[in-house]
Parts: structure tokens; C-alpha cells; sequence
């Protein structure tokens, strides 16, 4: 038909093919012609019909990449994505008429999301539009968005018009093995693959080449929008998954088991480095199999928990409702510890919902109190400390029912975490040394907690026993040889010497403290070592060092970066070095937002703490009304908790009171 069309009578064309060819190109040396060849399948499909005169030239589009013509043909490729909002908004309007389009644009924005902005979706369902002109945009998108969407992405009469029937075409070209990880690809609950989930789906070694990927993207049903990083659109995505509904429960189960125990494994691998007091457990209910990935060090186990972050929180929110769901809860409690730095749209929130409502069906006591242990660090996180110590009682209740010792610790040392922050320190000493009674043999749990104890004695004054748990944390840290764990006990055996005057040994300690927070790469402790360090060089004198500490200090601030220290010393270090430096109105200022900010938080301690420094700061500016009225605010709050600022408020209070008299 070809070259007939192209005039050559048909008695003259040859039976080979070859000789077709031949003929072919014969026919198009001398003349100028464009050749246009649509929706190709493969190299082999097009090659024949290459014309190979210098005018003529061959447009060629297909869902493959035809990387065979680039290199043997020179071909120059032009790869098309899924086309932008806005252009998704004019190809409707083309098809609909702009007076259509602009009257519902809420609606047609949502179609085209629904189409996932694929031109050929876009069309068949503005061409279904166009026949129901009474429907509107939004009425098109709820009865889409209700029923088996791929399903209703044809034209009417014509199946062959379909967004199913163009991926049907792509994948039946795939090899066999490629087909099997388009299918076990459905199966991941998350939006994206790495090329390990890849492997772990088809059950080989993590460091197995997956050259099927190359295949996927060749067909275009995969992109790879990030290096290593690979995803579908919306559209192909449930496609995807629905290919892998018809794969048999005996391999969708254990793939997905698969992917789900990498998941946990590498979680608990990362947070071994970066945040070992995160630790992960893993479920009773059904061994875990393969292995975690592997990391080089902090940096490295952080950006896979960052790239990974919406696949995990997916993932717990996914075998919440359709199992199995003990990894509901272990994946929520294994995130916990990363909510803060992984913060995502309340990410955190639906997925511990998810596991403690999986938890609660089957009134799983560990997987209740795990979950209420991850609502009280969301709850720390957002500043609501009542409830986070709510949060962390009903975790004590459901570890109880089963005497999980190292559950209780944890949930006892963050209740005094809690309690630390809020003022309530002779409750937080209960709590703290409460912890410690139940054992637990793991060195950077208990280092935490003798850290906490350390922190509490030393804001009580009795420095005595806040060396005892420093130094006993300092040996732990040492002993676990993980850099995290060594910044939080080498700040707070630094602030305890700080605190009794001993700059030299106090400085040592901060120093190496700020070297382990940038080796782990971990602002929080980075935020609580520049505090301290800055207090330090306040105290001794080194007013222009304590500058320079508090610079990056604030930029964390901004940017709502908590410490991990329950004591925070961040808004206290700064005003000090405003006011060390002769900078007045710059202490008043900042201090007066930050105890705004921090009386709203519920801080009582850091409250307490700004209300003695900002008034230090009044009295320097002479407003010593000011200056009464905040230490008055203040000594209720240390005659209750017995702290050492109480004589230090009392004799600022008499000095102001004696020269009232004087005068």
C-alpha cells in the first residue's frame, strides 16, 4: 500500500521484502518528502520504512525510546513527559471551547489531574465531554474519580481508543522479566522506586543489577525523574497495580513482605547511625527476611530516609488497612525519631493513626504503645507538652500489660523530657530516675538517660550528682562509639562543668560535642552545641566568639529547628550575648519575642530562664520597672521547683530595692 501510494504500479513491486526496501528508498531518493511514522513499536517496526535521500526526512513518535536508531541512524530524540498544568488547561479548551473550560476551571483542573496530565487521557475524556454537552466538568470528574478510572478513559464504541490500550501496547513488547517488575512494581504502596526496591520485589541481592528498569524506561512506563529514583504518573501507576491484582496471592504476598522488611532493616540500619536512640523493633508475628541497606555513614543514612520518607509513611498508612498489619505499627514507631527533620503535610499524624488504629483492632498492646510513643513525639514536636505526657502515659499503660521493660524506660525517660521543658522539674527527676530502674542493655538508650538525669541535677544545683550521670553517660557513648550519642553526653558533662565555673575542662567537652553534631550531620544537636558553646564564651569573657556561635544559632531558629536538649538554651545564650556585647536594644528585643514564643509553648523552664536574662537587660537600660516586673514573674516558678536562680532573683530584687532606698 505504501508504495503504491507512492505511485509505483503494483505488478512492479517484489514479493521480498528486502527488495521492497530497496525499492522504497529508490522511490524517495529525489524527492523531498517528510515521512511521518506514528505510534511505532520498536526499532524493527520502523527501520524498513527509514527513507535515505538527503531531502527526505522521518518523523517518528513511539512510546519506546528507539535508543537502536540514535546510535546506528543518528536519529535525534526528542522525549516528551506529561504535559503542565496550564497546557493540560488548553488542550481541553481546544477540544471543549474556552466559554466551557473558564466557566468550571476549578473543574477542569481537577480533570486534568485526574487524566494525570496525559495528553491521550485528556483527549478521550474532552471527547466524551464534547458529546455530552450538558455534563459538566465536575460531574465528569466524580464519576471518574468513582469507578474503574482506566476502565473509563475510552471512547465511546471504540475500544481501541483507550489509555489502557496504549499501555496494553508498551508492556505486551516488554521481555518476560521486565513484565514481572512492571507488575511486582504495582505492588510497592508508595509513589516511587529506588533500584534496591526493585531487586528486594524480584527477590535478588541488593547490589544485583536490575536491567529491566532500562527496559521500563525504554518503554516509557517508567521515568526516572531523580538518578536511581524511578515512578509512573498517576495513570500508569494504576495500571500497574492492577496488573499486579492479577498476579497469584502466592507472589504478591511475599514480594510486598519483602519490600516491607527492607524497609524496616534499613530503617533500623539508619537510625543506628544517626539517632540510635531511635531504636527499631521488629515484628514478633513473622520473621523478617533479606537484608538492610547498607550505608557509608550519617550523610549517606539520611538521605536515603529523606528519598524514602513518603514511601515508608505510605507504606505504614497501606498494610494499616490491608495488611499485614503489625508492619502498620513497627514502620510508624521505627519513623519516630526522624518525624522532626522528615516533617511532610502530617505525614507522621495519618501514620501513626493508621498503626494505632491496626494496633487497637487487635488490641496489640506493643503496637498501641509504640504508636502512642510516636503521637508524643509529634506532640513534643508541635509544642504541646500536656498532651505529649498524655501520650507518653498511655504508652507506660499498654507496656505494662506485658512487662516490656525497655518500652517503659523509654517511655518514662520522655515523660521526663516533657516535664524538663515544661518547668516541672521535681517531677521530671521522678521520671528520669524512674527510667533507669528497668533494664535495658542498650548502651545508647541508658546513655540517654543518665544524660537526662545529668541535665536535671545540674538545673536542681546539685552538680555532685549531675557528674555521676554525665560521666556515666560519657562512658557509655564512649563505649558505643556512635557520634550522636557521643554529642549529647559530651554537652551535658560540658554544661555541668560549665555550670560550677570549670571553663577549661567545659569547653573541651562543648568543642568535641559540636564535632560529633556536624559528623552526624544533626541539626538539633548542632542547635543545642551552639547554645552552649556560645554560653561558654559568654562566661568567659570572649564576647566576639559568642557572636559568631549565635549567627548560625538563629538562622536554625528561623528556620524552627528544635533541639533535642530539654533544657533549651538557644533564645537564653543569644540575649546573654546581645547583652555581653553592649547591644541592649537588641537583647530586649529578641528576648521579648522570644518569650512570647516561648510562654505560648509552655516552656517553663526556658521561660524562666528569659525572664531573668531580659530583665538583666531592662535593668542595664535602665527601665528597672521593667526589670522587677520580670523577675517577680519569675522567682514563683524557682521557689516551686527549688532552683539556684532563686537567690540570684532575690538579690537582683534587694539591689533594686536598696537603691530605691539609697535615692
Amino acid at each position: 500500500m505504501l508504495l503504491q501510494s507512492l505511485g509505483v504500479p503494483g505488478e512492479r513491486i517484489p514479493l521480498d521484502l528486502n527488495l521492497q526496501m530497496g525499492l522504497y528508498r529508490s522511490v524517495l531518493a529525489n524527492r523531498r518528502v517528510l515521512v511521518v511514522l506514528d505510534n511505532v513499536l520498536d526499532v524493527a517496526h520502523v527501520r524498513p520504512l527509514l527513507p535515505s535521500g538527503h531531502d527526505c526526512h522521518a518523523l517518528v513518535t513511539s512510546r519506546d525510546t528507539l535508543t537502536g536508531l540514535v546510535v546506528r541512524e543518528g536519529a535525534a530524540r526528542i522525549s516528551l513527559d506529561i504535559l503542565p498544568a496550564a497546557e493540560s488547561l488548553e488542550l481541553l479548551a481546544v477540544h471543549l471551547g474556552r466559554d466551557r473550560v473558564d466557566a468550571e476551571l476549578g473543574g477542569a483542573e481537577e480533570l486534568a489531574e485526574l487524566c494525570a496530565h496525559l495528553p491521550l487521557a485528556l483527549r478521550i475524556a474532552a471527547a466524551n465531554l464534547a458529546a455530552r454537552p450538558a455534563q459538566s466538568l465536575a460531574g465528569t470528574v466524580a464519576e471518574l474519580g468513582g469507578t474503574d478510572l482506566l476502565a473509563r478513559l475510552q471512547v465511546v464504541g471504540d475500544p481501541e481508543s483507550a489509555v489502557a490500550a496504549a499501555f496494553d501496547l508498551s508492556y505486551r513488547s516488554l521481555s518476560v522479566e521486565a513484565q514481572r517488575l512492571f507488575r511486582l512494581l504495582g505492588v510497592i504502596p508508595g509513589p516511587e522506586a529506588s533500584r534496591e526496591a526493585a531487586a528486594v520485589l524480584l527477590g535478588r541481592e541488593l547490589s544485583a543489577p536490575v536491567l529491566e528498569l532500562d527496559e521500563l524506561l525504554a518503554a516509557h512506563l517508567l521515568s526516572e525523574p531523580i538518578l536511581g529514583r524511578y515512578r509512573s504518573h498517576d495513570l500508569l501507576a494504576l495500571y500497574a497495580k492492577q496488573l499486579a491484582d492479577t498476579e497469584p496471592q502466592e507472589t504478591r504476598e511475599p514480594a510486598l513482605h519483602r519490600l516491607l522488611s527492607w524497609y524496616l532493616l534499613s530503617l533500623d540500619a539508619a537510625n543506628r547511625i544517626i539517632m540510635p536512640n531511635g531504636w527499631v523493633l521488629f515484628p514478633d508475628e513473622f520473621p523478617l527476611t533479606g537484608s538492610p541497606q547498607t550505608f557509608s555513614g550519617p550523610h549517606d543514612a539520611q538521605a536515603w530516609l529523606a528519598a524514602e520518607h513518603a514511601n515508608l509513611i505510605t507504606a505504614a498508612i497501606h498494610v494499616s488497612e490491608y495488611g499485614p498489619a503489625p508492619f502498620a505499627w513497627h514502620l510508624a514507631h521505627a519513623l519516630r525519631a526522624n518525624f522532626d527533620a522528615h516533617r511532610s503535610a502530617g505525614g507522621a499524624l495519618a501514620a501513626s493513626q493508621a498503626g494505632l488504629r491496626a494496633a487497637e483492632a487487635r488490641d496489640h498492646p506493643l503496637g498501641r504503645g509504640m504508636c502512642h510513643m510516636c503521637f508524643g513525639f509529634i506532640a513534643m514536636d508541635i509544642g504541646d507538652l500536656d498532651a505529649a505526657l498524655e501520650e507518653f502515659n498511655s504508652a507506660k499503660i499498654q507496656f505494662d500489660r506485658i512487662g516490656f521493660a525497655r518500652g517503659l524506660a523509654a517511655a518514662w525517660n520522655d515523660s521526663a523530657e516533657v516535664c524538663t521543658r515544661s518547668g516541672r522539674i521535681v517531677e521530671a527527676l521522678h521520671h528520669a530516675s524512674t527510667a533507669l530502674t528497668f533494664h535495658t542493655d542498650y548502651a545508647p538508650s541508658r546513655a540517654v538517660h543518665h544524660a537526662n538525669l545529668a541535665e536535671i541535677f545540674r538545673i536542681q544545683g546539685n552538680y555532685t550528682a549531675s557528674q555521676r550521670h554525665a560521666q556515666e553517660a560519657l562512658a557509655l557513648a564512649a563505649g558505643n562509639g556512635n557520634p550522636q550519642t557521643a554529642a549529647v553526653a559530651k554537652r551535658v558533662a560540658g554544661m555541668t562543668h560549665l555550670a560550677m565555673g570549670q571553663l577549661v575542662p567545659a569547653e573541651e567537652l562543648l568543642s568535641e560535642g559540636r564535632a560529633a553534631a556536624e559528623v552526624v550531620g544533626s541539626q538539633n544537636n548542632l542547635y543545642d552545641a551552639l547554645s552552649a558553646l556560645a554560653l561558654l564564651c559568654v562566661r568567659a569573657g570572649r564576647v566576639a566568639e559568642a557572636l559568631n556561635w549565635i549567627e548560625p544559632l538563629q538562622d536554625l531558629l528561623d528556620l524552627g529547628t528544635p533541639g533535642f536538649a530539654p533544657e533549651d538554651l538557644a533564645e537564653t545564650a543569644i540575649v546573654e550575648t546581645y547583652l555581653a556585647a553592649n547591644r541592649i536594644h537588641h537583647a530586649i528585643e529578641f528576648g521579648a519575642t522570644g518569650l512570647a514564643r516561648r510562654v505560648a509553648a509552655g516552656h517553663g523552664l526556658t521561660v524562666t530562664r528569659l525572664r531573668v536574662v531580659l530583665g538583666r537587660a531592662h535593668a542595664a537600660a535602665g527601665d528597672f520597672v521593667a526589670a522587677r516586673s520580670l523577675w517577680e514573674a519569675a522567682l514563683p516558678h524557682t521557689i516551686e521547683e527549688s532552683l539556684p536562680e532563686r537567690a540570684d532573683i532575690e538579690g537582683l530584687l534587694a539591689d533594686l530595692q536598696n537603691c530605691a532606698g539609697a535615692e
